[in-house]
């Protein structure tokens, strides 16, 4: 019986040349697909827009700490964070997401953490 089944256990040696075969072409695949999403997310106008935004972000929590609370800088402040809300983020608006809401809501209590975090 234990012969047997050695025998079906064992490949052959066109089995283990497919088998890597195989293995090769999946790994090539996998880095190609990381290449190109990693060209598409972190690319120059993705890093830039992230960069601005967080840069405007820092200088309102700044100003909001400093005591320039007037009413007119709350709503200017309070306008940009309900813009970046809505636009939500490339990254969850492009991929293919089976709840596209969860993603929304995860994003907009990202935001909100950081306004309440500063």
């Amino acid at each position: 019986m234990q012969a047997l089944e050695e025998t079906l256990h064992k490949q052959t040696e066109a089995e283990q040349l497919e088998e890597i075969r195989r293995h090769n072409a999946a790994v090539r695949i996998q880095k190609t697909w990381r290449k190109r999403m990693r060209k598409q997310y972190l690319g120059p106008d993705f890093l830039w827009t992230d960069l601005a935004v967080h840069a405007r972000m820092k200088v309102d929590r700044n100003a909001a700490e400093e005591g320039k609370n007037t009413t007119r800088d709350r709503w200017r402040r309070s306008v940009f964070l309900a813009g970046r809300l809505q636009d939500g983020n490339d990254m969850f608006s492009k991929g293919e997401s089976s709840h596209p809401e969860a993603a929304r809501k995860h994003l907009e209590t990202q935001h909100w953490l950081e306004l309440i975090d500063g």
